[in-house]
């Protein structure tokens, strides 16, 4: 067992992009590493562009794969076997001090993982600024890193919500490669369309329409990077009208055009 110091992972370093109180690492497993328990200094978030692993901590087993999304603790002991070689993420890793900076605990940020889609789009939009830096990179990165703070207000008004919310978002999730209306939805909820309509904002955090995008990109991340198909296909399978729509919503979630996040 050992602990990583700052920066550090156990695969090979590609590129490493720092401003102060936080590090964008991006990470390529291409031979098997260390499988042993090991933990590292500082949070992070880790992204799996493609590859996968199975991942142990202390109270849970769980296999990830692209398009994946991990939180882990400063110091928190964890280990990574059958790794799918190769493999590649991207870790937001985060100082103390930036938290404090920023009002942020490691409670948050493990919490706004579970708002998974934003996030992920956040921290592809975080490497996309690390690979076009200029003077105005470190800032915009620190601007989208705070953001995910803003990822967990919505999420505690979720918890609380009324029953119908939560199968409201497990029937999106269900149908997420469709293009449900809030009259199709109400009607199998047996609700109003104006309930919807009026209080969707408010437990999901934006609207319908800006919703499902986000769950259709989410979905289409993985298949770029792990099915054969092209990117015609892969727009209808996920329940676009055409390629032009898809690509014009990939890049507004995630910074990227498809072939681009395709390539990394």
């Amino acid at each position: 067992m050992y602990e990583l110091e700052k920066e550090k992972y156990l695969g090979n370093t590609k590129n490493i992009f720092n401003t102060e109180g936080l590090a964008v690492v991006e990470t390529e497993y291409q031979n098997k590493v260390y499988e042993g328990w090991h933990s590292h200094n500082n949070a992070h978030i880790t992204l799996f562009l493609n590859g996968g692993t199975t991942e142990k901590r202390k109270n849970f087993n769980e296999t990830v794969g692209a398009g994946s999304l991990l939180f882990y603790h400063s110091d928190e002991l964890h280990l990574n076997q059958n790794t799918l070689l190769p493999s590649r993420n991207i870790n937001i890793e985060i100082e103390e001090n930036l938290l404090k900076e920023l009002e942020i605990t490691e409670a948050v940020l493990e919490k706004s993982v579970q708002n998974t889609a934003f996030t992920k789009f956040l921290i592809l939009k975080i490497f996309k600024e690390t690979q076009s830096s200029d003077s105005f990179s470190s800032d915009t990165i620190r601007m989208l890193f705070a953001q995910l703070s803003n990822s967990t207000d919505h999420l505690e008004r979720f918890d609380k919500s009324p029953f119908w919310v939560k199968s409201l978002n497990e029937l999106l999730n269900d149908c997420w490669n469709e293009n449900p209306n809030l009259n199709d939805l109400a009607q199998v909820l047996h609700l109003n369309p104006i309930t919807i309509s009026k209080h969707f904002p408010k437990y999901f955090g934006c609207t319908l329409g800006e919703y499902m995008r986000r769950i259709k990109i989410d979905r289409s991340l993985s298949l770029i990077q792990s099915s054969n198909e092209n990117l015609t296909e892969i727009a209808l399978q996920c329940g676009f009208s055409d390629q032009s729509h898809f690509i014009r919503t990939f890049k507004s979630q995630t910074g990227f055009l498809p072939k681009q996040f395709q390539k990394l």
